[in-house]
């Protein structure tokens, strides 16, 4: 089945990278067609649900239809529906279309069909929504509604993309080391992975286990004390966006808590999706890791952050 996914477009990587990372989860080989604001590929039709269950950075997933107008012969519409996107004339001419073609009505509110047109260069591509993404999901699990919380917490919707980049499966056991209050464990255990955290400030580690209770995950263990003081015989991945403090520069402790840090985590795991403030310390995660990727985002006002995704 080949799909569409309409892209955010409010990272100028990180949405096609998540679409390819959940592709590659749950359908092992795939073919990609394009991508520039939207993202076209084939997909086995019974993973569509669960890929749409985890995406963040897309507005919607939809059955890919034909290009131009002339496509509308193919859309086979039984029901009611509504056109989305294009510009308003061609919205209203397509509706018009659709009419004359199937002899069906338009429904604003609530249609059986969404017909979707998505801009591929200067020509139009029609989809049929399969599903709408709820991003209002993650704006209602912004940080300041948790019972605890931190001020260098991450928007929701790059916790499930990083989580997503870490190719890990539902059941598979998830760690942060650096967790914090738990934004990314919220993420992951909320699509059913089994999370772990460890958390160094005793008062903090409380309030990530309060605000995973809070968000109904019973699957996770948060651990007290320097992540480099664990030892783990495996984990199936690790996510987590690395302290940083409050200087613009990081201090000798600071960088030397990198090195180890990234010397432990190779130990416990082949695959990871990591925060960390800067470029320069490419060569020194090169040491341990394959860097599949690296993604540069403005996190916060004054921070941007660079994801690394690892395998080894």
């Amino acid at each position: 089945m080949r799909v569409v996914f309409e892209l955010s477009r409010e990272h100028p990587t990180l949405p096609t990278a998540e679409a390819r990372a959940c592709l590659a989860i749950y359908h092992g080989e795939y073919e990609e067609i394009y991508h520039n604001g939207i993202y076209v590929a084939e997909v086995n039709e019974e993973v569509i649900e669960k890929i749409c269950s985890r995406v963040a950075m897309s507005f919607s997933i939809n059955e890919y239809v034909g290009e131009g107008m002339k496509a509308v012969k193919h859309l086979r519409i039984k029901g009611t529906f509504r056109v989305e996107g294009g510009r308003l004339h061609q919205r209203k001419k397509l509706g018009e279309m659709i009419v004359k073609e199937y002899g069906v009505r338009v429904n604003m509110k609530n249609p059986e069909n969404v017909v979707r047109m998505l801009q591929k260069g200067r020509e139009i591509i029609l989809g049929r929504e399969i599903c709408p993404i709820d991003r209002s999901q993650f704006e209602e699990r912004r940080a300041n509604k948790w019972p605890f919380s931190l001020p260098t917490a991450m928007h929701p919707r790059i916790a499930r993309a990083l989580v997503n980049l870490s190719g890990i499966k539902e059941g598979q056991i998830l760690l942060d080391p650096f967790c914090g209050a738990g934004g990314i464990l919220i993420e992951a255990g909320l699509m059913g992975c089994n999370v772990r955290g460890i958390e160094i400030k005793e008062n903090v580690a409380d309030g990530c286990e309060r605000n995973l209770k809070y968000y109904g995950i019973s699957d996770y263990d948060i651990m007290r004390g320097d992540m480099r003081d664990f030892d783990f015989s495996h984990v199936d991945a690790i996510v987590t966006d690395f302290p940083y403090g409050r200087a613009s520069h990081l201090s000798d402790e600071m960088e030397k808590l990198y090195r180890e840090a990234i010397k432990k985590m190779a130990d416990w795991t082949s695959k990871a999706v990591i925060g960390m403030p800067s470029l320069k310390f490419l060569p020194m995660v090169e040491k341990y890791f394959d860097v599949k990727q690296i993604h540069p985002a403005r996190v916060h006002k004054s921070l941007t952050r660079f994801f690394y995704v690892l395998g080894s």
